[in-house]
């Protein structure tokens, strides 16, 4: 790789803090042990570098035992070594300073640039002729890999390494690149041309998802750790704006229809809605946090919910506010909701993660008419008053996480938490289904561009993608892959 010089030159910071270890939290031994052994690859600052940041957020719910385990034996088929020459009593002396808390927590504009990295990889030859609407990303968790495949062939063409990744790549609407994000900050551009990584930056510490602006000009950071917002150009991936977000980060999507991305918070009940040109906010109060949402197609409407709500709430783009609820118990999970429909005519269908139901959600015709659009523009329009209705409710085999549909196809694909794919009926809602690995979670369906074939995806160490014909349901190829998380057509990821 090839260092880039940095330059300050057009960055704007509108809060930075420095960080700081809480210098009384764990052991003193601890401490030194980490900075000796550890911080080489996770940051003085236990921020991460090659390897993940090792911080009480991240580590989340692992016991002291396996935190131990894997500093004295290492991890198999990755870049962690086995540390089995320190003492139990040094290793424990380590494990207590990684839960210590970190305070003032921040990732700034100097240690951002710290991180860019221009590639010098060259270009594959032969370049791949794929047709790129069909084109396919899928992201291996389990390597940390993101592959780019034929969606015509279902022949991989390249991959590119990016971390600790569980979804969410991004294409930019001219189809030239590809943008990867991972959870712990790390951002990779790549070239659909030339076949190549770019350049990499990390943009945050632990990192909800991205999103490209609609003139693939701006890519925003929706981060977690620390609570912002970092807006990154992306001819240089050098930082142009980071703010301060007032709670957790829950999303950020960019409108297709308008310049602006719209952010929401898991725990603050307000939409920001961004001008991708000049970088400026508009605040609009939510009568719920929406932790979770979706934009359905014709960007008319947003549907969002809290993690501890009742009801589904919907919110008009246009009138820019919320004009109805919907009852939604057991945590519907909207971002991963499949849709169909032409103009006006939307369905949706969406599981639920604590409770084993897809809802089907339908818009309905009411009241008179009124315009949509900017009076006297190209897309002024009249049309009728709307309503969203739920039309039914399926039960299923177990929760599930996605539900996945094409036009079509006359089914909607759920997984279940289990082995089993179920086949929902889109005019009856009877079911059928599919059992891809007896044994093993099958987990997040995606489709062609057409729909002739369904991708399902085994989420094992030693798992698949497993490749079906959506007319007969009969497997057609098997491509093994660690702990593939998920898929993403290039005409059908639309956010």
């Amino acid at each position: 790789m090839r260092f880039p010089k940095i330059t300050g030159v057009g960055l704007v910071v509108v809060s930075m803090v420095l960080p700081v270890v809480d210098a009384h939290a764990g052991t003193v031994e601890g401490k030194e042990l980490y900075r000796q052994y550890c911080a080489p690859c996770h940051h003085s600052q236990r921020y991460g570098l090659s390897g993940p940041p090792l911080i009480p957020e991240t580590i989340g719910k692992k016991k002291d035992r396996d935190l131990a385990e894997i500093v004295r034996d290492g991890l198999p088929a990755s870049n962690m070594p086995a540390f089995g020459t320190l003492s139990e009593a040094q290793i424990a002396d380590i494990v207590a300073f990684l839960r210590s808390p970190v305070r003032d927590m921040a990732w700034g504009v100097e240690e951002m640039l710290g991180t860019l990295k221009l590639s010098d990889d060259k270009p594959l030859s032969p370049r791949p002729n794929p047709d790129m609407t069909n084109l396919f990303m899928i992201v291996e968790g389990g390597r940390g890999d993101v592959h780019f495949m034929d969606g015509d062939t279902f022949t991989l063409l390249d991959k590119v390494h990016v971390g600790t990744i569980h979804g969410g790549p991004k294409y930019d609407e001219q189809m030239k690149y590809a943008y990867l994000g991972g959870r712990d900050g790390w951002v990779v551009k790549y070239d659909l041309d030339a076949w190549r990584e770019v350049a990499r930056v990390r943009g945050g510490i632990n990192t909800r998802n991205i999103a490209v602006s609609k003139d693939g000009k701006v890519l925003a950071v929706a981060n977690a750790l620390p609570a912002n917002v970092t807006l990154i150009d992306t001819a240089t991936l050098k930082p142009l704006k980071i703010i301060d977000a007032p709670g957790k980060s829950g999303a950020v999507y960019a409108l297709r229809n308008s310049a602006r991305f719209v952010i929401s918070f898991r725990d603050r009940a307000e939409l920001w809605f961004m001008d991708t040109g000049t970088l400026e906010i508009e605040k609009v109060a939510l009568d719920q946090p929406f932790s979770d949402f979706f934009i359905e197609p014709n960007e008319r409407f947003l549907i969002g919910a809290g993690r501890d709500g009742d009801h589904i709430s919907i919110f008009d783009l246009e009138r820019k506010k919320v004009t109805q609820s919907v009852k939604g118990e057991g945590m519907p999970h909207l971002a991963s909701a499949a849709l169909w429909g032409g103009r006006w005519e939307s369905i949706v269908a969406y599981p639920h993660i604590t409770a084993p139901r897809v809802t089907f959600l339908e818009l309905v015709t009411v009241g008179d008419d009124h315009r949509l659009g900017q009076p006297g523009s190209a897309n002024e329009a009249v049309v009728n008053d709307y309503r969203w209705e739920i039309k039914k409710e399926v039960k299923l085999k177990g929760a599930g996480f996605f539900a996945r549909t094409h036009n079509d196809i006359p089914d909607v694909w759920v997984d279940t938490g289990s082995d089993t794919i179920q086949l929902l009926s889109k005019k009856t809602g009877s079911v059928r289904e599919l059992v891809p690995s007896p044994g093993k979670r099958a987990m997040h369906i995606e489709f062609t561009k057409d729909g002739r074939f369904a991708l399902v995806s085994i989420w094992e160490t030693d798992g698949a993608v497993v490749i079906y014909d959506t007319a007969s349901l009969k497997e057609v190829k098997r491509l093994p892959f660690n702990r593939p998380v998920g898929k993403y057509n290039a005409t059908l990821k639309l956010y």
